[in-house]
């Protein structure tokens, strides 16, 4: 599909890269985002995790571990603990007592987790956020959020009470795992106060509650799947105007784990004050994994915005991925009314004059049926020669559990990655064992990149663009059935990133709501957060 036009956006896409910094404690070495504007803009992009939890609670993984992790690949990050289950009834087993342990737990070390929210929090590079978890047998489950490091913990049983609580306190209660059945755990949208309830937790490690069809179904928890009812499209046409976020919901205490779900949140900087203003005006949209850029505008109106009736809307979406876009879809009222298909687009192996993106994904090993354990450390260096690694993305994922293991970038420049990390067919979600470093690279057709492994054997692999421009090429570090790699086929820019506009019009009989859709080739997704047409 041959794009006419193209055009600038009031709000353009930042650039997202990577650096190296030292810490406070100046004997550990971390890796921070670096955000640099393309053009002057008023938003910027950050990706974090509003939703996740480790052993203080009933979660695996110390609490120290999980500050540690989520610093080293997210912009914010909130620690939300189990705390408290008002409607709670007595189940068979010891699992009640677990639970209840865990509220326990939670409870006796809040004081800890607020030091170390306050120690990692540094405006402008990591923003903590202090947050725990009620669940909600009736009512569904919500995580409550702070606007500050104060410190209050405020376990109010009664819902009402509590969002009054949250409007004179500041704070937002974000429901999560909405798809599940009235009365079992799902999100009750009757009982919504939209003023501290702004967005809505669409995807994380349950699966995807879009709609009760969409990809990445609820599979992973006991309860019986997605109730239409309880579906963000439900809810849209239902009259509820809710924005979208995406968050891990993870037990390994493994913050931003890859493919579990992550907040996008636009705002004017790093800060609470600045991320908590984007959350209250859905400023926001949600990713499964990879961290692509979107943004969306109708007429003069952003993502989680709200327009006064016009009979003509001039709708415009721009999109940067990490992998080959397959297709962008844009909803009206649950509908689809115009699809991109960046993937159709012909790749021209000559124009070299904007980057390409390149994935080395990394961690296929012993299947476990074979009767193998054990988990691989992977160190390995990138060299990129004729050419400069202008962004990355890491794609680490929550598994395999290991307290003391981690997954680093030791070293970064304009031509060589430095990569430790460690992989296991284990504690994965949907048995996906490999974990990636992703690439923009400006280069051209003599472009080397070759990869030098030194865990789990010494090995190396070198290829040329050109090369990978028709074909991807494995890595193998021993012999069957040991540990493997590959790099990917490259993704030339005209299949990464896209933009375009279009002319709808409606009646103003009813309210008009429109959202985005992504979705890459290789499964990864976003979703805006809707604009909203008020009738006449």
């Amino acid at each position: 599909m041959k794009r006419e036009s193209r055009f600038l956006f009031s709000v353009l896409m930042y650039t997202y890269s990577w650096q190296i910094r030292i810490n406070k404690d100046p004997s550990s070495v971390t890796l921070i985002q670096n955000h640099r504007n393309q053009m002057t803009s008023p938003f910027k992009n950050y990706f974090g995790d509003l939703h996740n939890h480790n052993q203080v609670g009933y979660a695996q993984g110390s609490l120290d571990r999980s500050f540690e992790i989520a610093r080293n690949h997210l912009d914010f990050y909130a620690f939300t603990p189990h705390s408290y289950w008002p409607d709670l009834e007595e189940y068979d087993g010891k699992i009640t007592h677990k639970w209840k342990n865990g509220f326990h737990i939670a409870r006796s070390r809040w004081p800890e987790v607020v030091e170390l929210a306050r120690n990692f929090d540094q405006s402008g590079q990591f923003v903590t956020i202090l947050g725990y978890e009620r669940h909600g047998t009736q009512e569904g489950d919500y995580h409550i959020l702070y606007p500050d490091l104060q410190g209050d913990y405020e376990l109010i049983e009664d819902l009402a009470e509590l969002q009054t609580f949250a409007r004179q306190r500041g704070c937002l209660l974000i429901p999560h795992h909405p798809a599940n059945r009235l009365g079992h755990r799902g999100f009750d949208a009757r009982k919504l106060a939209p003023e501290v309830s702004p967005v809505l937790e669409i995807h994380s490690e349950w699966g995807c509650a879009e709609h009760d069809r969409a990809p990445f179904p609820y599979k992973r928890h006991t309860e019986g799947g997605r109730w239409t009812k309880h579906t963000l499209q439900y809810y849209l046409n239902q009259g509820h105007r809710l924005g979208v976020i995406g968050s891990t919901d993870d037990h390994l205490g493994h913050p931003g784990g890859y493919r579990e779900g992550l907040a996008a949140i636009k705002a004017t900087e790093l800060t609470r004050d600045a991320l908590f203003d984007a959350l209250r005006n859905r400023r926001t949209y949600a990713v499964t994994g990879d961290r692509i850029e979107l943004d969306f505008f109708l007429n003069d109106q952003m993502m989680g915005q709200e327009s006064a009736f016009t009979k003509q809307r001039q709708l415009k979406v721009h999109v940067r991925g990490w992998d080959e876009i397959d297709r962008v879809e844009v909803l009206k009222n649950g509908r689809v009314i115009h699809r991109d298909f960046p993937v159709d687009q012909q790749p021209d192996h000559r124009a070299w004059d904007k980057p390409v993106i390149l994935r080395f994904e990394y961690g296929w090993g012993p299947w476990p049926a074979l009767g193998w354990s054990g988990t691989a450390d992977w160190n390995f260096t990138v060299n990129v020669e004729g050419g400069n690694i202008q962004e990355i993305q890491p794609c680490f994922t929550t598994g395999p559990f290991d307290e003391f293991r981690r997954d680093q970038i030791l070293e970064q420049t304009s031509n060589r990655l430095k990569v430790q990390s460690f992989t296991a067919l284990k504690q994965q979600v949907d048995d996906w064992s490999q974990k990636a470093i992703v690439m923009r690279i400006q280069g051209d057709a003599n472009t080397k990149v070759s990869i030098s492994c030194t865990q789990p054997s010494e090995c190396q692999l070198t290829q040329t663009f050109a090369e990978l421009a028709v074909s991807n090429e494995m890595l193998f570090t021993r012999p069957f059935p040991w540990e493997s790699a590959m790099l990917h086929r490259i993704v030339f820019h005209n299949q990464w990133e896209t933009e375009f506009e279009f002319e709808d019009s409606g009646e103003g009989e009813k309210d008009d709501w429109y959202y985005v859709r992504v979705i890459q080739s290789n499964g990864e997704m976003a979703w805006s957060s809707p604009i909203w047409v008020n009738k006449k």
